[in-house]
């Protein structure tokens, strides 16, 4: 038998590293050590003597500025009172990249767009973004809000219903979990409910400050740069993951659209340098989304946006200047090129041959390059 040691540390970790790792390790008679309020996302119920020693050291939630000092040996020596012939077990990082846990859903809470807040008892730059004003623009559209995680988070924020008042007693989770299920479009900061909303397919629209914070370190927690995941968000969501970039303004417009946008699977190429009218079956408002594990194409009647996942710090070298030239000699000759405004008529972009051939991710849609 094994004890599974609870994880502490921030929720968004425990959706996206931890669950996995357990559910993927979890076998029957095994006892989970975690959250009571969170035991819809376990395996098995949570044992509550587990996470009374978490409870006492961090009485508030987890804070990253409370140090854990002796918290895991203090669970160690619980979970070996309790069960002194059980392997006892802790996550802790190993390369490995498990599947999505396969929690059990609840009933889904129809609504049309769930807002995720998020506060903290600690400065922070993600804290003092503007969601009462999103969701008044939200409601004044006629759309049904739906407030996901605590009331500690979201108390302040106008809404149709919260995630608290669909909790059963003792359960924090079940309320987020079913509106999450119902919404037409979850928006959130790259956040534990960003991470929870990819693991139920939900769509959703990401938040951050401006284009390429998604695919960069932040800086976060009193100046401490963290790095964003929106690429594990996209890679588990199989219906629709985009970012949005700005304040209430953008991420309201980036919800009109993601409200009409219809996903098909790639390949990306395919599409680049083509018009929504030639996808069969399309008709104006709708937008087209062209999903890849690592990317997106979004498909507007003024032209296509590739969304890039990977990581700014993953690039690979920017080309010399022979090689960018060699790319430019063969634009230049290509029958897609357009010399009176130097672009491809086949990348979908609004950026020169110029810029594209010194870039370190333009590929040429016809693959010339190579």
């Amino acid at each position: 038998m094994k004890v599974f040691l609870p994880w502490f540390g921030h929720f968004g970790d425990l959706i996206r590293d931890v669950l996995p790792w357990i559910w993927a390790q979890h076998q029957p008679g095994d006892i989970v050590g975690g959250n009571p309020l969170h035991g819809p996302l376990y395996p098995a119920p949570p044992d509550p003597r587990l996470w009374a020693p978490v409870q006492a050291h961090y009485p508030a939630g987890y804070d990253y500025r409370i140090r854990p000092d002796a918290l895991e040996e203090r669970l160690r020596a619980v979970a070996q009172d309790l069960w002194p012939r059980a392997d006892l077990v802790a996550w802790a990082p190993d390369g490995e990249r498990y599947p999505k846990p396969p929690i059990r859903l609840p009933e889904p809470y129809p609504v049309d767009v769930v807002l995720a807040p998020r506060s903290k008892p600690y400065e922070d730059a993600k804290n003092g973004w503007p969601w009462a004003d999103l969701a008044r623009s939200c409601r004044e559209r006629g759309w049904i809000v739906g407030l996901a995680g605590s009331w500690a988070e979201s108390a302040e924020i106008p809404a149709d219903v919260a995630a608290w008042d669909l909790d059963q007693a003792g359960d924090a989770m079940t309320g987020t979990l079913r509106l999450l299920c119902g919404a037409r479009l979850v928006v959130s900061l790259d956040s534990g409910i960003g991470h929870l909303a990819s693991l139920v397919d939900a769509p959703q629209v990401v938040v951050y400050p401006q284009r390429g914070d998604e695919r960069r370190s932040v800086v976060l927690r009193d100046g401490h740069p963290v790095a964003m995941r929106f690429a594990d968000m996209h890679r588990w969501n199989q219906r629709l993951c985009l970012p949005a970039w700005g304040g209430p303004d953008e991420v309201l417009a980036a919800i009109d659209e993601a409200m009409r946008a219809r996903v098909l699977p790639g390949p990306i190429d395919a599409w680049k340098g083509r018009h929504l009218a030639d996808v069969p079956g399309w008709t104006a408002p709708e937008i087209i989304v062209i999903r890849e594990t690592d990317s997106s194409l979004v498909m507007r009647p003024n032209g296509n946006d590739i969304i890039e996942t990977v990581s700014l710090t993953d690039l690979p070298p920017a080309p010399s200047p022979e090689e960018a030239e060699r790319r430019a000699d063969l634009c230049r000759t290509c029958q897609h090129y357009r010399a009176g405004n130097d672009q491809c008529a086949m990348c979908g972009c609004a950026f020169v041959v110029a810029e594209r051939t010194r870039s370190r991710v333009a590929r040429c849609p016809e693959g010339r390059w190579i």
